[in-house]
């Protein structure tokens, strides 16, 4: 295969900061010009205006366009315009939005102007973050914000009981705050849109000079004319993004009642296909509509509350806590990522949370992490670990060949509270012969018949399951009730479920496929090293699907090294391609590109990678066994079978290539089920574990 075909776009990974800072927030040194059209409804106008002056550090020139206001709206201008040294533009008789609109325009002199709608809140940054947008590409011209209703621009609705979604904001927030919650979990994609909402319109000045301005002639009173204009940016080659970065206010309109405001919207609706045809608008609008990154946005803006509000209550109860745990990895893994993760939650609670690691592990371990943004402390031997842990509130143990290192912690004089994070049941690690056959897995009564036979049989079996037992009063928690049923079924164990959970703010779309492309991309984790994964098993039935599907399907593999000795012992005569080991940034970059997920693993405990591709709007095949029906639902949001099944296996996989409504229907619904196993939600029930729970 040419490795060109399949080369994956190096997308931008900007990891959010959560901070009340200026982080991330460019500095421009080009001026704009704000232009604000008014016509009456003064409460809006000084709102806005109030606002504007608050929160706008760019420089930047105010044009006011007043088009015919009465009385009090007009002084009220006018003296503003006198303090304030703006430009004051007045029309007598009102001429509509879009003549004021380009009066505005006309007057504009610098490298950029923003429409701004009278009845808006701007916040903290706004110039700068749309400038940044619309300088992000050359090819872009216009720029938008997301807002409580701004057609497909707000969040996290679109539409309500068949008209255009308003999205109040919660009555104990208000705007700045909601837009520095937006700002702090963006991922600056700057999605690419077919329209966007006049409310607040950014255009370079180049735009301007290659198009001219709004089309008084045809849309002279308004609704219509940034349509119009938007088609006709497109069709010179420019394109439309969204500033996701920036949030901003619209109360909607006061200066036409909602009667006239239908009125002038059906009629601009019916001029605007008229002059450029219904094809035109109706492609535009399945663009809106179905945008993957788009709607990925949307998603993540449902639990923006809700993630803000758990850290804020975990801040109220256990800032100032300090936790350590202890994690001896050197290459990104599942369990790992989930650890750094949640550390990063608990940090945003106001814990000193940080990970201990060896210093051996430090070059290899900084590699796999090279953007990693908590605080790791390296020791030079397991000797040392205790030394590093004195003076934290928990100690937590996160494999069970660390147990060991840190039970001399739980006899210090004021030992801290001992934690085990139990991510999977490590015995079955150690017994793989047994997990090729099914009734093995089915059947925990045969599992805890055969245990004392591998307990006997393997060292490395046994030190596992005595990890469990070493420290007496540790406190044990599981990610799904899979594992915790198996670690009080086998080995007698009380564990708290703390939930699944995956980097939430790493995972999301961030370019939107074709939902029917002529290629679909297959992507599977291969690790040989362990027999449970399945590797043979996916390989074979990879193989036998590109040569069934040759023409309409890409394999990308990754996970393991191209010239490891177990990937070149396993069957490769099929055209793929092996991507080898990915970095989380890497890997959420691989699944933005993909469209089909497999985990032909004979059981998971939980099912990171699945979780991570269904967050990214990837369809999945994951195992039945284990604790993935913690976030897998079969036919919903995904397709749960018995793995160890290679025809199974192959037919299921076989359905999700041939059944494109199938497929899409998983993508869609996976987006928006995974968006609900934010890192916060475990770090919370972590904490709550170790400090408020009985073990």
């Amino acid at each position: 295969m040419d490795s060109q075909s399949v080369m994956l776009a190096s997308l931008p990974i900007h990891s959010p900061s959560w901070q009340l800072d200026t982080l991330n927030v460019p500095s421009p040194t080009q001026a704009i010009d704000v232009i604000v059209c008014v016509h009456n409804a003064l409460a809006d106008v000084q709102r806005c205006l109030a606002s504007i002056k608050a929160y706008s550090t760019t420089p930047y020139r105010l044009i006011l366009v007043d088009d015919g206001s009465a009385t009090e709206t007009r002084d009220f201008l006018a003296q503003y315009a006198q303090t304030e040294s703006v430009t004051l533009l007045r029309n007598e008789q009102a001429r509509g939005y879009t003549c004021a609109a380009n009066q505005g325009l006309q007057a504009s002199q610098n490298p950029y102007c923003l429409l701004l709608n009278s009845d808006t809140i701007v916040s903290h940054y706004w110039l700068e973050r749309l400038i940044a947008c619309a300088n992000s590409a050359p090819e872009i011209g216009l720029a938008g914000p997301l807002s409580n209703t701004a057609s497909w621009q707000s969040i996290p609705a679109i539409e309500c009981k068949g008209d255009w979604a308003e999205n109040p904001l919660p009555v104990d927030m208000n705007v700045q705050q909601f837009a520095h919650r937006v700002a702090s979990l963006s991922p600056r994609l700057y999605p690419r849109i077919a329209f966007l909402n006049g409310f607040c319109l950014l255009i370079k000045r180049a735009v301007l000079e290659q198009i001219g301005y709004f089309d008084e002639a045809t849309f002279g009173q308004g609704y219509g004319e940034e349509n119009d204009y938007c088609i006709r940016a497109r069709q010179a080659g420019w394109e439309l993004a969204i500033a996701d970065d920036v949030y901003i206010y619209h109360a909607q309109s006061k200066s036409y009642s909602h009667e006239r405001r239908k009125q002038l919207a059906d009629r601009a609706g019916q001029a605007l296909a008229e002059k450029h045809g219904q094809a035109v608008i109706d492609a535009g609008v399945t663009i809106c509509r179905q945008d993957k990154v788009i709607e990925g946005i949307r998603i993540r803006a449902k639990q923006l509350i809700a993630r803000w509000n758990l850290v804020a209550e975990g801040q109220y109860r256990w800032r100032g806590k300090r936790v350590i745990f202890m994690l001896p990895v050197q290459e990104a893994g599942g369990g790992s990522n989930v650890v750094i993760s949640e550390v990063r939650a608990m940090r945003r609670m106001g814990v000193d949370a940080v990970i201990l690691n060896f210093l051996h592990h430090q070059k290899t371990f900084e590699k796999s992490y090279p953007q990693l943004d908590v605080p790791v402390i390296y020791t030079p031997t397991d000797f040392e670990i205790p030394r590093y842990c004195e003076g934290y509130d928990a100690v937590i143990a996160t494999a069970s060949y660390s147990i060991q290192w840190i039970a001399p912690v739980a006899n210090l004089p004021n030992p801290p509270i001992i934690g085990y994070y139990v991510q999977d049941f490590e015995p079955y690690f150690w017994a793989e012969k047994p997990t090729y056959y099914r009734w093995f897995w089915r059947s925990p009564w045969v599992r805890r018949r055969l245990a004392s036979y591998y307990f006997r049989r393997y060292p490395e079996f046994r030190r596992a399951w005595l990890s469990y037992l070493e420290i007496p009063n540790a406190k044990l928690f599981t990610k799904t009730p899979w594992n915790q049923d198996e670690l009080h079924y086998q080995v007698g164990k009380t564990s708290h479920v703390v939930g699944a959970s995956y980097h939430a703010d790493l995972f999301i779309p961030r370019v939107s496929r074709p939902e029917n492309p002529q290629r679909l991309r297959i992507s599977a984790m291969i690790r040989p090293s362990s027999g449970r994964r399945g590797a043979l098993r996916t390989m074979q039935v990879l193989q036998k699907i590109q040569q069934a599907y040759s023409q309409q399907v890409e394999i990308l593999l990754f996970g393991v090294a191209n010239d490891d000795p177990h990937f070149q012992a396993l069957p490769r005569n099929f055209d793929h391609q092996n991507l080898g080991l990915q970095t989380p940034e890497q890997l959420a970059t691989l699944f933005a590109q993909i469209d089909i997920f497999v985990d032909f693993s004979n059981f998971q405990a939980m099912g990171l990678t699945a979780m991570e591709a269904m967050a990214s709007g990837v369809a999945v095949i994951v195992p039945q066994i284990g604790g993935s029906n913690s976030f897998a639902v079969h036919q919903r949001n995904a397709l749960v079978i018995d793995t160890m099944d290679m025809t199974n296996c192959y037919n299921t996989l076989q359905q999700l290539i041939i059944d494109n409504a199938l497929r899409v229907s998983l993508m869609k619904q996976a987006m928006q089920d995974i968006a609900r196993f934010y890192p916060e939600k475990s770090a919370y029930q972590i904490l709550e574990v170790l400090f408020n729970k009985s073990s």
